[in-house]
């Protein structure tokens, strides 16, 4: 099969898990003997390139970014000329590979999926992967599971703003009424795109509980939701010789180490993890604190030591520095990489049982579970864990078996190919 993915971003632009995730779904396939392309924005890098055995190709585009982390602005990519651009692009690259397929990996790159998809009467694909198609801040799911069913645009502005402004938004009046301003304008161009995903041939959600929102919502039509989830890194094979002095490299003191990875927001929980940290050192002074991520701490971080944005082998070797993982989101977390990425390398969760999470951490086999924003809980998870040293690598053996086997690569790819000859198999709409 001949496959051409459209994405927001891809290597070396790494500003979440999505391009990790696509790169290694990517990897998979052409190791299975199928044909891969990718369509990408350039951000200033080479317009052709093969990564990995994939053919990259990035169209022309106004906004340079540094590789890495680097985010563009979102009204680059919620803009007409944006799409179009992107269209011309996934069509010339589905001519040259003969693509049997599109699929959209990204909610921005939708339109440009869906109008080539039209043009060469090819089949098209999307990936729900947050919750922008639905609303572009959702602070509704900061204290709910289910879009309310009075959702528009004047609880946006009325109820939902409020809460975004306060928490994430700093700086003067002006600024806040242009964000209110831009919230608008994303919130219709996340509705027009909805007239679009009910157009095509399969929606995939990276969970169960994601899809389960997007329906309930009547985004997504009953029927036409499939669930795959995102692929595992392999397990790390570092020589020990590597990790030496590797704490002293992140400025991170002896002790038992806990790790959190994701942004410093109020959805991922890092105000929770704040006093999480507080509550632990308070009783095991030595127990030293991490967190790998963008942005302003939406609390005071407290004892929580912030190691800012690093490259992905970094976060891969803190990750085997690590005594626990924790992952408080106190938000439906669609499906955070993070479970998946310490599975790997044998380390236990201690996570808010919500969203996605409990699909990819099982609560006593593989880590703890508890509620979403106990910080008294989770707490009290973390030092179990940490005063139970053959209780924690026990469940961090289980989690590397158990991922290896429920997420194993060929079971995913498998499940994805399914979706494709199933809905394909009725041609485009």
């Amino acid at each position: 099969m001949r496959i051409l993915f459209a994405t927001e971003y891809y290597h070396p632009f790494t500003p979440g898990g999505t391009p990790w995730s696509l790169q290694l779904l990517a990897r998979e396939l052409t190791r299975r003997g199928h044909t891969v392309a990718v369509v990408t924005p350039s951000y200033g890098a080479p317009a052709r390139e093969d990564v990995d055995g994939i053919a990259v190709f990035r169209f022309r585009y106004w906004r340079r970014l540094p590789p890495g982390p680097s985010l563009a602005p979102v009204r680059d990519h919620a803009n007409p000329l944006f799409h179009l651009l992107f269209a011309r692009a996934i069509a010339r690259a589905a001519r040259e590979i003969g693509a049997d397929v599109l699929h959209a990996q990204e909610k921005h790159a939708l339109i440009g999926t869906w109008l080539a998809a039209r043009r060469l009467g090819r089949p098209f694909f999307l990936t729900l992967r947050d919750f922008g198609l639905i609303c572009p801040i959702t602070t509704c799911l900061l204290s709910a599971d289910r879009i309310p069913a009075d959702c528009g645009s004047v609880k946006l502005q009325r109820d939902c703003a409020p809460v975004f402004l306060r928490h994430y938004i700093r700086g003067g009046r002006l600024r806040r009424l242009r964000v209110r301003l831009s919230v608008a304008l994303l919130y219709l161009d996340a509705r027009l795109k909805a007239a679009v995903v009910r157009r095509a041939d399969g929606v995939i959600g990276v969970s169960r509980s994601i899809l389960d929102i997007y329906t309930a919502a009547g985004r997504v039509p009953r029927g036409r939701g499939h669930v795959v989830h995102s692929l595992p890194p392999a397990a790390p094979a570092r020589p020990p010789a590597e990790r030496t002095g590797a704490r002293a490299r992140f400025g991170l003191p002896e002790g038992p180490l806990v790790l959190y990875v994701g942004k410093l927001s109020l959805g991922k929980g890092f105000p929770v993890l704040a006093e999480t940290a507080r509550r632990v050192t308070a009783h095991r002074p030595g127990t030293v604190f991490a967190a790998v991520g963008s942005g302003p701490p939406a609390a005071d971080p407290g004892p929580v030591r912030l190691l800012g944005s690093r490259p992905h082998a970094d976060v891969e070797a803190l990750y085997e520095l690590a005594d626990v993982v924790v992952h408080p989101a106190v938000w439906p977390e669609p499906f955070s990489r993070v479970p998946l990425e310490a599975a790997a390398a044998g380390r236990p969760v201690v996570a808010a049982r919500t969203g996605g999470t409990p699909e990819a951490v099982e609560d006593k086999e593989t880590g703890l579970l508890v509620e979403p924003g106990d910080a008294a809980a989770l707490a009290d998870a973390v030092e179990r864990l940490l005063a139970d040293r053959p209780l924690a690598r026990a469940l961090g053996r289980r989690a590397a078996e158990v991922v290896a086997e429920r997420f194993a690569a060929d079971r995913l790819v498998d499940r994805l190919l399914e979706v494709y000859a199933r809905t394909a198999a009725g041609g485009a709409r």
